[in-house]
């Protein structure tokens, strides 16, 4: 009898160990999953408000020929690449994907470098993988896709009351960098201004936020201020929403070429009607720069030292005098034809 109950207990365990050894076998050429939406050719168009909205991807399954676990991953890359640089827009066990505009125009723009604003030809596929092993991939899907990214304009206008609120007529100021502006504007009175990206009041235009140095984007907000009529020199950061209002009470010469030395500026006169600050002064040979109220707070010198008539730039360098006499010097800080301030220094 005990033998017999030793022979059942090991049969049973040898059954036990070959039920623990079952390895399911997956097909040798598994079936690849098929996008079934959204359809070829679908346009998406991406907008500076549109991007909380998704795009569904839907599939049929991979068929591995046994019943298990799959992962599925959404790959986009640019048509004609073969994926060779893709980006991933999403993972997931089953069989349909939702995907931001936001998350789609980020990768297209940050990893895939499609150009920005402007329509691009993309694939989408699935792949399938059983934890990460065996992978196959749906026939590519080609859709169409505008990117969408804010760009600076290369000007702002600074329409107010000193010009009768017109942006169409205002004077503007240049992007210097990125969604950076830097220029001058005279304004006959103290008053209320604004910025505005085009010049009209339907595009964006720039207010008071109610925080000193701050802008605001509501186009409904009160007007920025200057409290005395004058020349100011603006700088703008539309990203950050700040700005600056400097007041120049004068320009003047300075430098071993003017009586002044290195100490005292010789004053130059605003020219409102030609937009310009000029002097006439005897000059020595020597150096020679500009700078605003006596200090040095906004000072300008030449690209090039050689040159009389040139481009100014903020640097330590000077304009090499080379000849004493009386001169009339001219300051244009208007950059009514590029994004440059000028001066000529002409011997009388």
């Amino acid at each position: 009898m005990k033998k017999l109950i030793i022979i059942i207990l090991a049969a049973t365990a040898m059954f036990s160990c070959k039920k623990d050894n079952i390895v399911a076998v997956t097909k040798a050429d598994p079936g690849a999953p098929a996008v079934t939406t959204p359809a070829a050719n679908t346009a998406i168009i991406i907008t500076e408000t549109n991007g909380a909205e998704k795009l569904s991807v839907r599939w049929k399954k991979a068929d591995y020929g046994v019943s298990t676990v799959l992962n599925y991953t959404l790959q986009a890359a640019i048509a004609g690449s073969n994926f060779s640089q893709r980006i991933t827009l999403g993972n997931t066990s089953a069989d349909s994907a939702s995907v931001t505009y936001t998350d789609i125009n980020n990768g297209l723009l940050n990893t895939l470098n499609a150009p920005a604003n402007e329509t691009s030809a993309i694939q989408i596929r699935i792949a399938a993988s059983i934890s990460g092993k065996d992978t196959v991939y749906s026939e590519p899907v080609t859709l169409s896709v505008t990117t969408f990214k804010i760009t600076a304009p290369d000007r702002l206008y600074v329409p107010g009351a000193y010009q009768e609120w017109k942006p169409e007529n205002a004077v503007f100021i240049r992007q210097a960098e990125g969604f950076t502006y830097e220029g001058y504007v005279y304004m006959k009175i103290g008053d209320y201004y604004k910025f505005t990206s085009a010049p009209d009041w339907v595009h964006i235009n720039y207010g008071d936020s109610g925080t000193p140095g701050k802008l605001t984007e509501d186009g409904n907000a009160s007007g920025l201020k200057v409290d005395q009529p004058g020349y100011y020199k603006f700088n703008v950061n539309t990203q950050e929403l700040t700005y600056s209002a400097a007041r120049i009470e004068s320009f003047g010469l300075i430098g071993t070429a003017t009586a002044g030395a290195w100490d005292n500026s010789t004053p130059m006169t605003y020219n409102e009607s030609e937009g310009v600050w000029t002097v006439t002064a005897n000059l020595t040979a020597g150096a020679l720069k500009f700078r605003a109220n006596n200090g040095w707070d906004i000072n300008y010198g030449p690209a090039d030292i050689n040159a009389l008539t040139g481009t100014l730039i903020q640097t330590n360098d000077a304009i090499n005098i080379t000849e004493a006499g009386s001169y009339t010097v001219t300051l244009d800080f208007s950059q009514e034809t590029d994004k440059q301030y000028r001066y000529t220094v002409v011997k009388n």
